[in-house]
């Protein structure tokens, strides 16, 4: 092991803690915290020597850490709604859940809708992609899943599991 890999390990376990706390205060979700303190220290892994000659490493981590978090707010924002992440998790745990689901989703927004929402959140199509796929511009997609979006949104909130 290297010297680098040894400095980083120490800091690691000196700062790993205060920095899960501070994310943990902003972004009660113990899974997301966990994962943007992770994705803190291995921004500064990739830094490398770089991060280890920081005059002060500490405030280094919790700056990346808050730029981290505003990542996390923006996306969660632009998708106005809750990260389908956390559908996907439960779909993977229980085959049960999928199906409920994908029942739920069909009676809220119908199979159309349906097929666009999970083309762009669950297998990552650009909206580009979906809209050439449509035969609709690129715009229109944009105007669609918006729609879709908050109709699944509303009508989910009636729905009990």
């Amino acid at each position: 092991m290297s010297t680098e890999t040894d400095e980083f390990a120490e800091v690691y376990k000196a700062y790993f803690d205060d920095v899960f706390k501070a994310v943990y205060h902003r972004i009660p979700n113990r899974q997301m915290a966990e994962d943007i303190t992770q994705d803190t220290f291995f921004a500064a892994f990739r830094r490398g020597e770089e991060f280890l000659r920081h005059p002060e490493p500490k405030l280094w981590l919790f700056r990346t850490a808050h730029n981290k978090i505003l990542e996390a707010y923006r996306k969660t924002k632009r998708w106005d709604m809750e990260p389908l992440e956390l559908h996907q998790e439960l779909a993977a745990q229980d085959c049960y859940y999928e199906v409920e689901l994908n029942l739920s989703a069909l009676a809220v927004i119908g199979k159309k809708g349906w097929q666009v929402i999970k083309a762009y959140h669950v297998f990552g199509n650009t909206i580009s992609e979906i809209a050439e796929s449509e035969s609709v511009t690129e715009n229109n997609m944009r105007v669609r899943l918006f729609r879709v979006r908050k109709k699944l949104r509303d009508g989910m909130k009636y729905w009990t599991f």
